[in-house]
């Protein structure tokens, strides 16, 4: 048969045309330029089949190139006695199989912005993805996602769980979201793999431990040796006032237009829980006291927060939005002070502040029980019962947080 002439490419109508060999060229058509469209097959029989497989576009392969493409299969063909198409679907598949295959390193970061949104502040406190990049990644994460199993889960996780188990458990439920990710991408998981590998960690050793509630009487002690021209000091007044209820973080970002005359409203996104978790403002109401401390803040800012540590409002990048505000450890610091020079019996810190002021609302009216815990923002009673029952009870927390304001104050 006769070999096609070296200027096919630019000659050929649509059509197919025959080099000899087994190989035949296929032109579909031409492009806007004028350059041809179409790709090389070659024919040719396998243990008596009739085979066809292609090996190549126009575009990547010339006449020459084709030839040489044919003739390097055949030898392999004749060398290895494997079929050429079935070593290329192969070879097609496994490289398929590579690239949808995602290890756990590339695909925990997929999983967590296809959640993120729905995390408080977008997941930007890393929170979420913090027990994953120190827990689970640095042992798994370079598995193939399909690849793993229950036992290791369970040799990556099984000091944590007898030592810190809330970790553990984050961990463990944050790699359970990875995993339903990875089946919502089409990948081929077992899903029972995580609670599996709970059921190998066994129960946890753990024993809860509550944040150490600071002596009521050694509450006050604290507010009355708070200064309150220095800036931290006001804060930790402030969030002494609220009994904790009001939490540190919206109480450190707090901005003057939140406080309407003697009531300061904390936004639903700044209360504890999921972004979306239908969070209502929260009402906080402030006592003499806590007006006092508010205006001396006021008073000492000019950025709108009145925690504000830059004195203009502008932060060292002039980004307002991101003023600086004082920190949580400068809070905790000062209560550190304190307790290594009036010896605590316990390293207490902000959060058990609430246990301090729950334990004194008890004391001083166990009837009260719905009013203190609005107080400290938690939510009372079921979902049908908090249907019908739709007060905040701010002015009896006005009432509970004045009393409370006085015994720090001692003016009782």
């Amino acid at each position: 048969m006769r070999k096609l002439p070296s200027n096919i490419l630019k000659t050929a109508e649509p059509g197919k045309y025959s080099d000899g060999g087994g190989l035949f060229l296929h032109i579909s058509g031409r492009d806007e330029k004028g350059k041809p469209r179409g790709y090389w097959v070659w024919r040719y029989s396998f243990n008596g089949r009739r085979r066809e497989m292609g090996i190549g576009s126009i575009g990547q392969l010339g006449l020459k190139a084709a030839r040489e493409m044919r003739d390097e299969q055949a030898f392999e063909m004749k060398r290895t006695g494997i079929d050429p198409l079935d070593a290329k679907l192969a070879r097609e598949a496994a490289e398929r199989q590579k690239r949808e295959v995602l290890t756990l390193d590339e695909l925990a970061p997929l999983a967590y912005d296809a959640i993120k949104e729905n995390l408080k502040g977008e997941g930007n406190a890393g929170r979420w993805y913090s027990p994953v990049r120190l827990h689970i990644l640095p042992k798994l994460g370079k598995m193939k996602i399909e690849e793993i199993h229950q036992t290791d889960i369970a040799d990556a996780l099984k000091g944590l769980w007898s030592t810190k188990y809330p970790t553990a458990k984050k961990s463990l439920d944050r790699l359970n979201v990875i995993f339903n990710h990875a089946a919502a991408m089409g990948l081929d998981v077992n899903l029972s793999v995580v609670p599996h590998a709970k059921i190998l960690l066994g129960a946890p050793k753990h024993t809860e431990k509550h944040h150490p509630a600071l002596p009521v009487d050694e509450a006050r002690r604290l507010y009355q040796s708070l200064d309150i021209m220095k800036n931290v000091d006001r804060a930790l007044m402030l969030y002494l006032l609220f009994g904790g209820g009001a939490r540190v973080k919206p109480l450190r970002e707090a901005h003057e237009r939140e406080f309407l005359g003697d009531i300061w409203i904390v936004e639903g996104d700044a209360m504890k829980g999921r972004k979306g978790a239908n969070r209502e403002p929260f009402r906080v109401p402030l006592s003499a006291e806590a007006m006092r401390v508010v205006n001396a803040a006021k008073a000492d800012c000019s950025s709108g927060f009145i925690f504000s540590t830059a004195r203009l409002g502008v932060s060292k990048t002039n980004r307002p939005e991101r003023v600086p505000v004082v920190s949580d450890q400068a809070m905790e610091n000062i209560m550190r002070d304190r307790e290594a020079e009036w010896d605590w019996s316990e390293p207490c810190r902000l959060h058990g502040i609430r246990s301090t002021f729950r334990t004194w609302a008890a004391d001083k009216n166990p009837h009260i029980y719905a009013i203190s815990e609005t107080a400290l923002g938690h939510k009372v009673g079921t979902n049908l019962e908090r249907t019908y029952q739709r007060s905040d009870f701010l002015e009896a927390r006005r009432d509970l947080l004045g009393d409370w304001a006085a015994f720090l104050a001692g003016r009782v």
